[in-house]
């Protein structure tokens, strides 16, 4: 066998390490394009089998005055003064809704007073008063319910129902001096009541 120079022997090692080289770039090349992401996609899927609608919220209201229906109403949170009237019938045709702040918003418990128009053009209750409120619009001893007049300091349920008599036997006040004539009504508990009553 012919012996072979050290030239060729070179050229051998070379072919022979490119051979490798070019395999090993090749296996390497499958290897990478078939394995797996190692970050696998992550779908934002949430079950919504766990999300419970919240209950609504309800008021209590007591709507009385000049309405249709006087009567507690439960309405929803966030109502105002004119879901309360429409709720109560509507109301009346003697109503002063021009007294009634009609956007004013609602909370539970509240009282919501629709006014009648008197005599005079003058507003004979507040529109709405809260539990805790001491303030009193003008009452119209001439007009006002049983309600309205019970809501007087000083007047409770049988005084109020005595005003009423005395306007069933007697008619209407002529003058607001005229409600000391009412049994169990005197002077003192007159001049408590005389800036905050109207005809």
């Amino acid at each position: 066998m012919e012996k072979l120079s050290k030239h060729q022997i070179i050229v051998l090692i070379i072919a022979v390490l490119a051979l490798g080289m070019g395999t090993g770039l090749f296996v390497g090349s499958r290897l990478y394009k078939s394995a797996p992401n190692p970050l696998p996609q992550i779908v934002d899927n949430p079950s919504t089998t766990d999300i419970v609608p919240a209950a609504p919220v309800s008021i209590n209201v007591y709507v009385t005055g000049a309405v249709l229906h006087s009567a507690v109403y439960a309405l929803p949170e966030g109502s105002i003064v004119r879901d309360a009237v429409a709720a109560a019938g509507g109301a009346t045709s003697d109503a002063d809704l021009i007294a009634v702040n009609l956007a004013a918003q609602l909370d539970d418990g509240e009282q919501v007073t629709v006014p009648v128009k008197s005599a005079d053009g003058a507003s004979t209750v507040v529109s709405s008063t809260s539990p805790s409120s001491s303030v009193h619009a003008r009452i119209s001893i001439n007009h006002g319910t049983l309600a309205d007049l019970d809501t007087l300091p000083g007047i409770g349920p049988a005084k109020a129902q005595a005003i009423l008599d005395y306007r069933a036997q007697h008619g209407s006040f002529k003058r607001l001096e005229d409600l000391q004539n009412v049994k169990g009504i005197g002077t003192k508990t007159y001049e408590d009541l005389k800036s905050l009553i109207t005809l």
